[in-house]
């Protein structure tokens, strides 16, 4: 049994390859995502606006079949060299607090920093952290390494 096709097979389809829907499998169909093609279509900055402006309908009122037949018909026979932006890890937060905060709550990290996030949005939040980590015994000098980066 083949297998469906990836993202990037699919991107090939609507792009260079100009497949039509109907020539595609069942699997093939299937595996059409709209969500995933915005996303990488979205990464090249001469497509950006396109999908953009053809997002709103993309996502919700038009079908897989659609997407597909509209992204075939709009976009060009080109290859398209679309390079994957991800964001970078950088802590938000001193990890000595989050680990702090994860511990006193019995939390996962992630949720230790949500919590963060909502306490050191308000001067009366970042108060309240304040005195919730001098409760636990830690001097002045540790909070304020605690609450830098």
């Amino acid at each position: 049994m083949k297998k469906a096709a990836t993202i990037f097979e699919h991107l090939a389809h609507i792009t260079n390859r100009k497949k039509d829907w109907n020539s595609l499998s069942d699997q093939d169909q299937k595996s059409f995502v709209p969500y995933l093609i915005n996303r990488w279509l979205s990464m090249n900055p001469d497509l950006i606006e396109v999908v953009n402006m053809f997002q709103q309908y993309t996502i919700g009122p038009l079908d897989k079949k659609h997407v597909y037949q509209l992204y075939h018909d709009i976009l060009p026979a080109n290859k398209f060299y679309m390079k994957y932006t991800k964001s970078k890890k950088v802590a938000k937060y001193n990890a000595e607090l989050v680990e702090f905060i994860s511990r006193t709550h019995m939390i996962s990290k992630h949720e230790a920093t949500d919590h963060i996030d909502l306490l050191m949005s308000s001067v009366r939040g970042k108060e309240f952290l304040n005195r919730f980590i001098a409760q636990y015994g830690k001097s002045d000098k540790e909070i304020k390494k605690m609450l830098s980066k």
